[in-house]
């Protein structure tokens, strides 16, 4: 492979990984022993309507995010606040509500 290929092929890597991290908003600098914990937010979670969580995590930018469902059976992409539980941002079948 030439070297301008593989620079192209390295800059093309370099600059998808970038635009994936962007796609999560930074929601707190907290260490995670000030987190809620996963059982607590799930819990709180719930209580907001969200159901059938197909996908529940921590992300590299402090928040915790969920895939499933609003109580109205909409397609939801959620992310909290871990500390207080608060939404940072979501996505309800694909319009985005910060």
């Amino acid at each position: 492979m030439s070297k301008l290929m593989s620079l192209i092929l390295g800059l093309g890597l370099t600059a998808g990984v970038a635009g994936t991290a962007l796609a999560s908003p930074k929601c707190t600098t907290e260490p995670e022993t000030k987190w809620l914990s996963e059982s607590a937010m799930k819990e709180k979670i719930a209580a907001l309507g969200y159901k059938n969580i197909r996908v529940f995590k921590k992300t590299a930018s402090g928040c915790y995010e969920i895939y499933g469902f609003t109580a109205d059976d909409k397609k939801a992409e959620v992310y909290f606040n871990p500390v207080d539980g608060s939404v940072v941002q979501k996505n309800i079948d694909g319009a985005d509500e910060d």
